[in-house]
Protein backbone atom coordinates (compact mmCIF):
# COMPACT_ATOMS: atom_id res chain seq x y z
CA UNK A 1 0.00 0.00 0.00
CA UNK A 2 0.79 3.44 -0.13
CA UNK A 3 2.02 6.03 2.37
CA UNK A 4 1.54 9.83 2.82
CA UNK A 5 4.95 10.55 0.29
CA UNK A 6 2.99 8.35 -2.77
CA UNK A 7 5.61 5.54 -2.16
CA UNK A 8 5.15 1.85 -2.16
CA UNK A 9 6.28 0.14 1.24
CA UNK A 10 7.41 -3.34 1.03
CA UNK A 11 7.15 -5.55 4.25
CA UNK A 12 10.10 -7.39 3.36
CA UNK A 13 11.97 -4.32 2.85
CA UNK A 14 15.26 -4.15 5.17
CA UNK A 15 16.53 -0.68 6.41
CA UNK A 16 20.02 0.40 4.37
CA UNK A 17 22.80 1.63 6.57
CA UNK A 18 23.27 5.30 7.56
CA UNK A 19 24.34 7.55 4.58
CA UNK A 20 23.19 5.08 1.94
CA UNK A 21 27.08 3.37 1.02
CA UNK A 22 28.92 0.87 2.66
CA UNK A 23 31.72 2.43 4.80
CA UNK A 24 33.54 -0.54 5.98
CA UNK A 25 37.24 -0.11 5.01
CA UNK A 26 39.58 -2.58 4.28
CA UNK A 27 41.00 -3.72 7.45
CA UNK A 28 36.89 -4.22 8.49
CA UNK A 29 36.74 -5.91 5.28
CA UNK A 30 39.60 -8.44 5.99
CA UNK A 31 38.65 -9.02 9.78
CA UNK A 32 34.85 -9.74 8.83
CA UNK A 33 35.81 -13.43 8.92
CA UNK A 34 36.71 -12.99 12.70
CA UNK A 35 34.09 -10.47 13.54
CA UNK A 36 31.38 -12.01 15.84
CA UNK A 37 27.70 -11.94 13.75
CA UNK A 38 25.51 -9.94 14.82
CA UNK A 39 21.54 -10.59 14.64
CA UNK A 40 20.01 -8.89 12.12
CA UNK A 41 17.04 -6.65 13.53
CA UNK A 42 13.71 -6.96 12.12
CA UNK A 43 12.16 -3.89 10.38
CA UNK A 44 8.97 -2.71 11.56
CA UNK A 45 6.05 -3.29 9.41
CA UNK A 46 4.77 0.26 8.38
CA UNK A 47 1.28 1.83 10.10
CA UNK A 48 -1.55 1.84 7.93
CA UNK A 49 -2.25 5.55 9.02
CA UNK A 50 -1.41 8.69 7.04
CA UNK A 51 1.30 9.52 9.77
CA UNK A 52 5.01 7.79 9.73
CA UNK A 53 5.58 6.37 12.96
CA UNK A 54 8.70 7.49 14.45
CA UNK A 55 10.90 5.05 14.06
CA UNK A 56 10.29 4.87 10.23
CA UNK A 57 11.12 9.20 10.21
CA UNK A 58 15.22 7.52 9.66
CA UNK A 59 14.00 5.11 6.62
CA UNK A 60 12.10 7.76 4.63
CA UNK A 61 14.80 10.25 5.12
CA UNK A 62 17.46 8.38 3.71
CA UNK A 63 15.10 7.31 0.72
CA UNK A 64 14.20 10.49 0.19
CA UNK A 65 17.95 12.73 0.55
CA UNK A 66 16.39 14.09 3.63
CA UNK A 67 19.23 14.05 6.15
CA UNK A 68 22.47 12.55 4.60
CA UNK A 69 24.51 13.32 8.35
CA UNK A 70 25.27 10.34 9.98
CA UNK A 71 25.00 9.69 13.05
CA UNK A 72 28.34 9.97 15.39
CA UNK A 73 30.51 6.79 15.20
CA UNK A 74 30.10 4.61 18.56
CA UNK A 75 33.02 4.84 20.75
CA UNK A 76 35.00 1.84 21.16
CA UNK A 77 36.29 0.22 24.45
CA UNK A 78 40.47 -0.38 24.94
CA UNK A 79 38.88 -4.34 24.93
CA UNK A 80 37.34 -4.17 21.45
CA UNK A 81 40.63 -2.47 19.88
CA UNK A 82 42.74 -5.11 21.70
CA UNK A 83 40.43 -7.59 20.02
CA UNK A 84 40.48 -6.32 16.78
CA UNK A 85 44.66 -5.68 16.62
CA UNK A 86 45.30 -9.45 18.16
CA UNK A 87 42.99 -10.68 15.43
CA UNK A 88 45.22 -8.61 12.41
CA UNK A 89 48.17 -10.09 14.50
CA UNK A 90 46.65 -13.77 13.80
CA UNK A 91 45.84 -13.26 9.84
CA UNK A 92 49.37 -12.20 9.06
CA UNK A 93 51.16 -14.83 11.24
CA UNK A 94 48.38 -17.53 10.54
CA UNK A 95 47.09 -17.48 6.91
CA UNK A 96 44.25 -19.18 5.81
CA UNK A 97 45.52 -21.97 4.05
CA UNK A 98 47.99 -23.26 7.30
CA UNK A 99 43.99 -23.52 8.56
CA UNK A 100 42.03 -26.29 9.14
CA UNK A 101 42.79 -30.19 10.30
CA UNK A 102 46.33 -31.33 10.71
CA UNK A 103 45.75 -33.72 7.52
CA UNK A 104 44.47 -30.90 5.78
CA UNK A 105 47.10 -28.69 6.15
CA UNK A 106 50.08 -31.19 5.74
CA UNK A 107 48.63 -31.67 1.83
CA UNK A 108 48.79 -28.01 1.52
CA UNK A 109 52.05 -27.50 2.19
CA UNK A 110 53.05 -31.11 0.50
CA UNK A 111 51.47 -29.54 -2.96
CA UNK A 112 52.79 -26.28 -2.06
CA UNK A 113 56.69 -27.41 -2.08
CA UNK A 114 56.22 -29.72 -4.97
CA UNK A 115 54.84 -26.87 -7.21
CA UNK A 116 57.80 -25.23 -5.98
CA UNK A 117 60.25 -27.64 -7.07
CA UNK A 118 58.97 -28.30 -10.22
CA UNK A 119 58.66 -24.58 -10.76
CA UNK A 120 62.43 -24.55 -10.07
CA UNK A 121 63.35 -27.78 -12.24
CA UNK A 122 61.40 -26.25 -15.30
CA UNK A 123 63.48 -22.81 -14.81
CA UNK A 124 66.87 -25.03 -14.72
CA UNK A 125 66.01 -27.03 -17.28
CA UNK A 126 64.56 -24.01 -19.84
CA UNK A 127 67.73 -22.09 -19.52
CA UNK A 128 69.85 -25.48 -19.82
CA UNK A 129 68.28 -26.28 -23.18
CA UNK A 130 68.31 -22.12 -24.51
CA UNK A 131 72.58 -22.20 -23.46
CA UNK A 132 73.45 -25.33 -23.80
CA UNK A 133 75.44 -26.07 -21.06
CA UNK A 134 76.03 -29.45 -19.62
CA UNK A 135 74.19 -30.13 -16.31
CA UNK A 136 76.75 -31.31 -13.47
CA UNK A 137 76.01 -34.80 -11.75
CA UNK A 138 76.99 -37.35 -9.43
CA UNK A 139 79.89 -39.87 -10.25
CA UNK A 140 79.22 -42.71 -12.23
CA UNK A 141 76.61 -40.90 -14.53
CA UNK A 142 76.26 -37.86 -17.04
CA UNK A 143 73.21 -35.81 -18.57
CA UNK A 144 74.66 -33.59 -21.31
CA UNK A 145 72.17 -31.17 -22.88
CA UNK A 146 73.55 -29.24 -25.84
CA UNK A 147 77.47 -30.67 -26.21
CA UNK A 148 79.16 -33.68 -28.14
CA UNK A 149 81.42 -34.46 -25.00
CA UNK A 150 81.18 -34.31 -21.25
CA UNK A 151 83.34 -31.90 -19.50
CA UNK A 152 85.58 -33.28 -17.18
CA UNK A 153 84.43 -32.35 -13.63
CA UNK A 154 87.31 -30.50 -11.68
CA UNK A 155 88.12 -33.41 -8.95
CA UNK A 156 89.04 -35.49 -12.30
CA UNK A 157 92.62 -36.46 -12.27
CA UNK A 158 94.33 -36.59 -15.75
CA UNK A 159 96.68 -40.18 -16.36
CA UNK A 160 99.79 -39.92 -14.55
CA UNK A 161 103.03 -39.43 -16.97
CA UNK A 162 104.54 -42.69 -18.58
CA UNK A 163 107.52 -43.57 -16.54
CA UNK A 164 108.88 -46.53 -18.06
CA UNK A 165 111.27 -45.26 -20.55
CA UNK A 166 109.63 -46.41 -23.61
CA UNK A 167 111.63 -46.63 -26.76
CA UNK A 168 109.60 -46.54 -30.35
CA UNK A 169 109.32 -48.97 -32.71
CA UNK A 170 112.18 -48.00 -35.72
CA UNK A 171 109.22 -46.93 -38.79
CA UNK A 172 110.32 -50.05 -41.13
CA UNK A 173 109.46 -53.17 -38.66
CA UNK A 174 106.44 -54.66 -40.07
CA UNK A 175 103.01 -54.06 -38.66
CA UNK A 176 99.52 -55.94 -38.93
CA UNK A 177 96.52 -54.50 -40.51
CA UNK A 178 95.33 -53.58 -36.62
CA UNK A 179 98.78 -51.78 -36.08
CA UNK A 180 100.24 -53.89 -34.29
CA UNK A 181 103.75 -55.23 -34.41
CA UNK A 182 104.33 -58.38 -36.36
CA UNK A 183 105.74 -60.90 -34.02
CA UNK A 184 107.94 -62.22 -33.62
CA UNK A 185 110.45 -59.41 -33.93
CA UNK A 186 113.79 -60.27 -34.60
CA UNK A 187 115.70 -58.20 -32.84
CA UNK A 188 113.14 -58.60 -29.42
CA UNK A 189 113.39 -62.27 -30.04
CA UNK A 190 116.01 -65.10 -28.74
CA UNK A 191 116.21 -68.45 -29.54
CA UNK A 192 116.66 -71.09 -26.22
CA UNK A 193 116.05 -75.16 -25.82
CA UNK A 194 112.32 -74.13 -24.80
CA UNK A 195 111.43 -71.93 -27.71
CA UNK A 196 111.30 -68.31 -29.20
CA UNK A 197 111.80 -66.65 -26.18
CA UNK A 198 111.36 -62.45 -25.81
CA UNK A 199 114.57 -60.41 -24.64
CA UNK A 200 115.20 -56.54 -24.91
CA UNK A 201 116.29 -55.32 -28.01
CA UNK A 202 119.68 -53.54 -28.94
CA UNK A 203 118.11 -50.29 -29.00
CA UNK A 204 116.64 -50.25 -25.76
CA UNK A 205 113.49 -51.41 -27.49
CA UNK A 206 111.31 -53.68 -24.82
CA UNK A 207 108.65 -56.15 -25.69
CA UNK A 208 105.79 -55.08 -23.82
CA UNK A 209 105.92 -51.76 -25.46
CA UNK A 210 106.81 -53.27 -28.70
CA UNK A 211 104.02 -55.01 -28.94
CA UNK A 212 101.26 -53.24 -27.48
CA UNK A 213 98.35 -51.46 -29.17
CA UNK A 214 99.32 -48.46 -29.83
CA UNK A 215 97.50 -45.66 -28.20
CA UNK A 216 97.13 -42.14 -29.01
CA UNK A 217 94.45 -40.76 -27.16
CA UNK A 218 96.03 -37.65 -24.92
CA UNK A 219 96.76 -37.94 -21.15
CA UNK A 220 93.48 -35.21 -20.52
CA UNK A 221 91.30 -37.72 -20.88
CA UNK A 222 90.56 -40.41 -17.86
CA UNK A 223 91.62 -44.21 -19.17
CA UNK A 224 90.00 -47.40 -18.31
CA UNK A 225 91.39 -50.71 -19.73
CA UNK A 226 89.70 -53.90 -19.40
CA UNK A 227 92.03 -57.38 -19.28
CA UNK A 228 89.47 -60.46 -20.68
CA UNK A 229 90.91 -63.65 -18.68
CA UNK A 230 91.08 -67.17 -19.87
CA UNK A 231 90.96 -66.73 -23.43
CA UNK A 232 91.36 -69.66 -25.95
CA UNK A 233 90.24 -72.22 -23.91
CA UNK A 234 86.97 -72.13 -25.89
CA UNK A 235 88.23 -71.26 -29.33
CA UNK A 236 84.59 -70.49 -30.71
CA UNK A 237 83.91 -67.95 -27.89
CA UNK A 238 87.09 -66.56 -28.21
CA UNK A 239 87.12 -65.92 -31.53
CA UNK A 240 83.49 -63.94 -31.41
CA UNK A 241 84.71 -62.08 -28.48
CA UNK A 242 87.98 -60.84 -30.69
CA UNK A 243 85.45 -59.64 -33.60
CA UNK A 244 83.02 -58.15 -31.71
CA UNK A 245 84.76 -56.34 -28.89
CA UNK A 246 86.36 -53.20 -29.33
CA UNK A 247 90.10 -54.05 -30.24
CA UNK A 248 91.23 -51.90 -27.23
CA UNK A 249 90.46 -54.66 -24.74
CA UNK A 250 93.12 -56.55 -23.76
CA UNK A 251 93.12 -60.34 -24.42
CA UNK A 252 94.66 -62.89 -21.59
CA UNK A 253 95.18 -66.04 -22.65
CA UNK A 254 95.00 -69.22 -20.72
CA UNK A 255 98.98 -70.23 -21.55
CA UNK A 256 97.34 -74.12 -21.80
CA UNK A 257 94.96 -73.56 -24.73
CA UNK A 258 95.47 -76.07 -27.94
CA UNK A 259 96.26 -73.97 -31.13
CA UNK A 260 97.26 -71.07 -28.64
CA UNK A 261 99.40 -69.73 -31.52
CA UNK A 262 97.13 -69.35 -33.92
CA UNK A 263 94.34 -67.79 -31.51
CA UNK A 264 96.83 -65.03 -30.41
CA UNK A 265 97.28 -64.44 -34.09
CA UNK A 266 93.64 -63.67 -34.59
CA UNK A 267 93.33 -61.63 -31.81
CA UNK A 268 96.25 -59.55 -32.87
CA UNK A 269 95.16 -59.46 -36.29
CA UNK A 270 92.16 -57.46 -35.18
CA UNK A 271 94.03 -55.22 -33.11
CA UNK A 272 93.86 -56.75 -29.35
CA UNK A 273 97.06 -56.38 -27.29
CA UNK A 274 97.91 -59.60 -25.53
CA UNK A 275 99.09 -61.20 -21.96
CA UNK A 276 99.68 -64.73 -20.91
CA UNK A 277 98.35 -66.30 -17.77
CA UNK A 278 101.38 -67.42 -15.74
CA UNK A 279 100.61 -70.29 -13.57
CA UNK A 280 100.64 -69.21 -9.39
CA UNK A 281 99.68 -71.04 -6.31
CA UNK A 282 96.24 -70.33 -4.85
CA UNK A 283 96.10 -70.70 -0.68
CA UNK A 284 93.85 -73.94 -1.46
CA UNK A 285 96.22 -75.27 -3.43
CA UNK A 286 96.09 -78.28 -4.76
CA UNK A 287 92.18 -77.96 -4.43
CA UNK A 288 92.46 -75.81 -6.44
CA UNK A 289 95.01 -76.14 -9.40
CA UNK A 290 96.54 -74.12 -11.82
CA UNK A 291 98.06 -76.71 -13.48
CA UNK A 292 101.51 -78.71 -14.02
CA UNK A 293 103.83 -75.49 -14.84
CA UNK A 294 102.19 -73.95 -11.31
CA UNK A 295 104.47 -71.56 -9.38
CA UNK A 296 104.66 -72.74 -5.50
CA UNK A 297 106.33 -71.88 -2.59
CA UNK A 298 107.09 -75.13 -1.69
CA UNK A 299 109.39 -75.40 -4.71
CA UNK A 300 113.22 -73.63 -5.11
CA UNK A 301 113.78 -70.66 -7.20
CA UNK A 302 115.57 -72.88 -9.67
CA UNK A 303 112.39 -75.17 -10.38
CA UNK A 304 110.08 -72.18 -10.63
CA UNK A 305 112.31 -70.30 -13.33
CA UNK A 306 112.31 -74.23 -14.86
CA UNK A 307 108.32 -73.30 -14.85
CA UNK A 308 108.59 -69.62 -15.55
CA UNK A 309 110.77 -70.31 -18.97
CA UNK A 310 107.86 -72.89 -20.25
CA UNK A 311 105.55 -69.81 -19.90
CA UNK A 312 108.25 -67.49 -21.79
CA UNK A 313 108.02 -69.66 -24.86
CA UNK A 314 104.56 -70.64 -25.33
CA UNK A 315 104.45 -67.83 -28.12
CA UNK A 316 105.42 -64.84 -30.06
CA UNK A 317 103.92 -61.43 -29.73
CA UNK A 318 102.42 -61.03 -25.92
CA UNK A 319 103.69 -57.84 -24.10
CA UNK A 320 103.47 -59.82 -20.15
CA UNK A 321 102.20 -61.83 -18.01
CA UNK A 322 99.06 -61.91 -15.71
CA UNK A 323 98.34 -64.07 -12.69
CA UNK A 324 96.75 -67.09 -13.20
CA UNK A 325 94.73 -67.54 -9.69
CA UNK A 326 98.18 -67.16 -7.82
CA UNK A 327 96.57 -65.46 -4.45
CA UNK A 328 99.00 -67.21 -2.29
CA UNK A 329 101.91 -66.99 -4.07
CA UNK A 330 101.51 -62.97 -5.04
CA UNK A 331 101.50 -62.13 -1.49
CA UNK A 332 104.43 -63.68 -1.09
CA UNK A 333 107.58 -61.02 -1.08
CA UNK A 334 110.32 -62.60 -1.80
CA UNK A 335 108.53 -65.16 -3.99
CA UNK A 336 107.83 -62.40 -5.94
CA UNK A 337 111.12 -60.33 -6.25
CA UNK A 338 112.51 -63.68 -8.44
CA UNK A 339 109.67 -63.20 -10.99
CA UNK A 340 110.05 -59.36 -10.58
CA UNK A 341 113.49 -59.68 -11.67
CA UNK A 342 113.34 -61.89 -14.40
CA UNK A 343 110.43 -60.48 -15.81
CA UNK A 344 112.51 -56.83 -16.14
CA UNK A 345 115.38 -58.79 -17.56
CA UNK A 346 112.72 -59.89 -20.80
CA UNK A 347 111.27 -56.17 -20.77
CA UNK A 348 107.89 -57.87 -20.22
CA UNK A 349 104.97 -56.28 -17.63
CA UNK A 350 103.37 -57.71 -15.28
CA UNK A 351 99.81 -57.35 -14.27
CA UNK A 352 98.49 -57.97 -10.69
CA UNK A 353 94.59 -59.34 -10.80
CA UNK A 354 94.76 -59.38 -7.22
CA UNK A 355 93.39 -62.53 -6.20
CA UNK A 356 94.40 -61.94 -2.83
CA UNK A 357 93.35 -58.97 -0.76
CA UNK A 358 97.03 -59.25 0.57
CA UNK A 359 98.86 -58.70 -3.04
CA UNK A 360 102.14 -57.36 -3.54
CA UNK A 361 103.06 -58.38 -6.59
CA UNK A 362 102.90 -55.31 -8.43
CA UNK A 363 104.80 -53.47 -5.39
CA UNK A 364 107.45 -55.83 -5.76
CA UNK A 365 107.00 -55.33 -9.51
CA UNK A 366 107.94 -51.30 -9.22
CA UNK A 367 110.01 -51.72 -6.59
CA UNK A 368 111.89 -53.46 -9.11
CA UNK A 369 112.38 -51.32 -11.69
CA UNK A 370 109.84 -53.33 -13.57
CA UNK A 371 106.73 -52.61 -15.61
CA UNK A 372 103.46 -53.44 -13.66
CA UNK A 373 99.60 -52.66 -13.63
CA UNK A 374 97.19 -53.97 -11.25
CA UNK A 375 93.39 -54.53 -12.22
CA UNK A 376 90.23 -52.74 -9.64
CA UNK A 377 88.04 -54.26 -10.26
CA UNK A 378 86.56 -57.95 -11.63
CA UNK A 379 83.60 -56.96 -13.33
CA UNK A 380 81.92 -60.01 -13.43
CA UNK A 381 82.31 -62.07 -9.83
CA UNK A 382 78.73 -62.31 -9.89
CA UNK A 383 77.76 -62.58 -14.03
CA UNK A 384 74.60 -60.74 -13.38
CA UNK A 385 73.57 -58.06 -15.90
CA UNK A 386 72.67 -55.33 -13.11
CA UNK A 387 75.94 -56.50 -10.98
CA UNK A 388 78.28 -56.01 -14.29
CA UNK A 389 76.64 -52.73 -15.24
CA UNK A 390 77.08 -51.84 -11.27
CA UNK A 391 81.20 -52.50 -11.37
CA UNK A 392 81.47 -51.00 -14.81
CA UNK A 393 79.76 -47.58 -12.82
CA UNK A 394 82.60 -48.02 -10.19
CA UNK A 395 85.49 -48.28 -12.85
CA UNK A 396 84.21 -45.42 -14.30
CA UNK A 397 84.38 -43.27 -10.89
CA UNK A 398 87.65 -44.78 -10.41
CA UNK A 399 89.31 -43.69 -13.50
CA UNK A 400 87.53 -40.05 -13.01
CA UNK A 401 89.20 -40.16 -9.71
CA UNK A 402 92.26 -41.55 -10.38
CA UNK A 403 93.22 -40.62 -14.19
CA UNK A 404 93.70 -44.42 -14.82
CA UNK A 405 91.32 -47.63 -13.88
CA UNK A 406 91.56 -51.39 -14.76
CA UNK A 407 88.71 -54.14 -14.65
CA UNK A 408 89.17 -57.95 -15.04
CA UNK A 409 86.68 -60.17 -16.60
CA UNK A 410 85.82 -63.38 -17.47
CA UNK A 411 84.05 -64.38 -21.23
CA UNK A 412 81.01 -65.15 -19.76
CA UNK A 413 78.36 -64.65 -22.61
CA UNK A 414 76.16 -61.93 -20.78
CA UNK A 415 79.73 -60.43 -19.52
CA UNK A 416 80.57 -59.51 -23.41
CA UNK A 417 76.97 -57.84 -23.92
CA UNK A 418 77.60 -55.75 -21.19
CA UNK A 419 80.93 -54.77 -22.68
CA UNK A 420 79.52 -54.26 -26.04
CA UNK A 421 77.30 -51.66 -25.03
CA UNK A 422 79.16 -50.15 -22.44
CA UNK A 423 81.87 -49.52 -24.63
CA UNK A 424 80.21 -47.29 -26.82
CA UNK A 425 79.08 -44.95 -24.39
CA UNK A 426 82.67 -43.90 -23.04
CA UNK A 427 83.26 -41.18 -25.43
CA UNK A 428 80.59 -39.34 -24.57
CA UNK A 429 81.37 -39.40 -20.90
CA UNK A 430 84.69 -38.72 -21.66
CA UNK A 431 86.60 -41.54 -20.70
CA UNK A 432 89.19 -43.48 -23.24
CA UNK A 433 88.91 -46.19 -23.51
CA UNK A 434 92.73 -48.11 -23.37
CA UNK A 435 94.84 -51.28 -23.63
CA UNK A 436 96.51 -52.49 -20.32
CA UNK A 437 100.03 -50.97 -21.48
CA UNK A 438 98.70 -47.67 -22.12
CA UNK A 439 98.34 -47.73 -17.82
CA UNK A 440 101.54 -49.26 -17.51
CA UNK A 441 103.39 -47.79 -14.41
CA UNK A 442 100.48 -45.34 -13.96
CA UNK A 443 99.03 -46.79 -10.93
CA UNK A 444 100.30 -46.49 -6.99
CA UNK A 445 100.06 -49.71 -5.50
CA UNK A 446 99.61 -49.92 -1.83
Amino acid sequence: MADHTGLHVDPEDRALPVGGRNRAGMLARLLGPFRRRRRPVPVPVPHLDDTPPPEDADLLQTITGGNDEPPPPRREGFKHKLQRLLRFIGLILWPPFLRGDPGTVSRRLLLTAWTLVLLVLAGTGGWLVTTGQSLTALPGSEVVIGVARLVLPPEAQLAPEQKSGRVETPAGVGRLPSGLLIAPDPALSETTPRGIVPKVGADGRQPWSAYARPFTEPATRPRLAIALLNMGLNAQLTAAAAERLDPAISFVFNPYAQDLAAQVERARTVGHEVLLGLPMEPFDYPASDPGPYTLLTSLNEQENVRRLDWALARVPGYIGFANLMGGKYTSSPDHMRSVASLLKSRGLMFLDLRTAPRSVAARVVRDAGGVYAFANRQIDAQPTAQLVDARLEELERIARLNGVAIGSALPYPVTLDRLLAWTATLDAKGIALAPVSAIANRQTPE
